[in-house]
């Protein structure tokens, strides 16, 4: 299914349209979850738990490995945040939440630049579209693990203002605060602005905004999405 780290799919989302009907709802993005606000990562859900934009708190707008681990009570430091990220046993709870816990369609879904997403729609889980300015970004990180339980996809209004990159053998200068080493990422070249893609997400990853109003579509799909997925693939 992952022929590369971002495979194409036949879905693009007119960008000047989506960016005419975002704008009312500039009051509805929350942060991207609670750490690290000194850089602007903003978030509101295509896809939640309930449908509903006015939550108190998000978890939809949240890395979930970060909300799962602030629900167990374990005091917040490093060595506890790693340990439950790589312990495994942790994810056989059933009150954790996983992308395929949420279900619920935000009035979002309604926008008519949206309506593309028609042939996905069904299999969406949890999905947000994030809003970064100068400076936003992710660290090294992974999104789920093999066999995996959901599949991702990823766009960007604006590929010109941002990067996508993906880790490679050998040494580099990128420092991964999860491993304690410094590593090779290398960006993504000749992504289209709208277009949807099929993204990698068991491989490490980290993702950068080099200026302001940088819009990316960040969408859970079920697993039984895959036959869909494979029709909608351009290579």
């Amino acid at each position: 299914m992952h022929t590369a780290n971002l495979v194409p799919l036949d879905i693009k989302i007119n960008v000047d349209s989506f960016l005419l009907e975002i704008e009312r709802y500039n009051d509805n993005f929350f942060r991207w979850g609670d750490r690290y606000k000194e850089y602007p990562r903003y978030a509101i859900p295509l896809v939640n738990l309930n449908g509903k934009l006015d939550n108190d708190l998000e978890p939809a707008c949240y890395p979930l490995d970060r909300w799962n681990f602030l629900q167990t009570g374990l005091e917040d430091n490093a060595e506890n945040f790693i340990d439950y990220v790589f312990n495994m046993s942790h994810f056989e709870k059933s009150d954790i939440l996983f992308e395929t816990s949420f279900k619920s369609h935000t009035e979002l879904m309604e926008f008519r630049s949206l309506k593309t997403l028609e042939p996905i729609k069904k299999y969406m889980a949890r999905s947000c579209v994030f809003k970064w300015h100068s400076m936003g970004h992710l660290l090294p990180h992974f999104d789920t693990w093999h066999p995996t339980k959901w599949l991702r996809l990823w766009g960007t209004t604006d590929p010109e203002k941002m990067k996508i990159r993906y880790k490679v053998s050998g040494g580099g200068f990128v420092e991964n605060k999860l491993t304690n080493k410094f590593e090779n990422y290398i960006p993504e070249k000749n992504i289209e602005a709208g277009r949807l893609y099929l993204h990698d997400s068991l491989k490490w990853h980290d993702a950068f905004a080099f200026d302001d109003e940088v819009y990316q579509f960040f969408i859970a799909l079920n697993v039984d999405s895959y036959d869909c997925i494979k029709k909608l693939k351009l290579c």
